[in-house]
């Protein structure tokens, strides 16, 4: 059974070996410079809602489809979710990160391997949380013109765009997690 550590073992106590070393990786210049992309983007994101909201008309789109236009419209109040949603990922993903030794990584670490294998997780995490936060800018960009009339959409290419932009490095980083190990 699935739930009690069987078939899958999802539910195990103590799924991280005890063994695993803890430790967390220095920042390279280039996690540096992620980090500041990502904070940058937050600050841009929260800039531009706040300037902005009030100039919007009272119906808002909520959502786009798969083609990327709007296909629901609400309140000018479900606008300000978007960038709370933008701040406790940035946050989530920056505490996650402190603690590396937790992660569910592709190989068996190893005392030789650690420090190497959770520098491409951390930088990956940083990855991560700097496309999702620049996504969010888009949407809210896309949001503002599509409440103006000016636009009708995300576009048609928004869906497979976004899909390559966060797949892309976790395919990236498990390739060469893998060749690492």
């Amino acid at each position: 059974m699935i739930f009690n550590g069987g078939t899958f073992g999802l539910f195990r106590k103590n799924r991280i070996d005890e063994n695993r070393p803890v430790s967390r990786p220095e920042m390279a210049p280039v996690d540096w410079l992620i980090e500041a992309v990502a904070l940058l983007g937050l600050m841009f994101f929260a800039g531009y809602v706040l300037y902005n909201f009030p100039h919007l008309p009272e119906r808002i789109p909520t959502h786009f489809n798969e083609a990327g236009k709007a296909d629901d419209y609400g309140d000018k109040f479900s606008f300000l979710i978007l960038p709370g949603v933008a701040l406790f990922i940035y946050v989530l993903l920056t505490l996650i990160n402190l603690v590396p030794h937790i992660f569910n990584l592709p190989v068996k670490i190893t005392p030789a391997n650690a420090l190497h294998q959770y520098t491409y997780a951390t930088r990956l995490v940083r990855m991560l949380k700097t496309t999702i936060i620049w996504i969010f800018c888009y949407i809210s960009y896309s949001t503002i013109i599509v409440a103006r009339d000016a636009s009708k959409g995300l576009g048609i290419w928004f869906l497979p765009l976004t899909l390559s932009l966060v797949f892309i490095p976790i395919i990236v980083y498990f390739i060469a997690a893998k060749k690492r190990s």
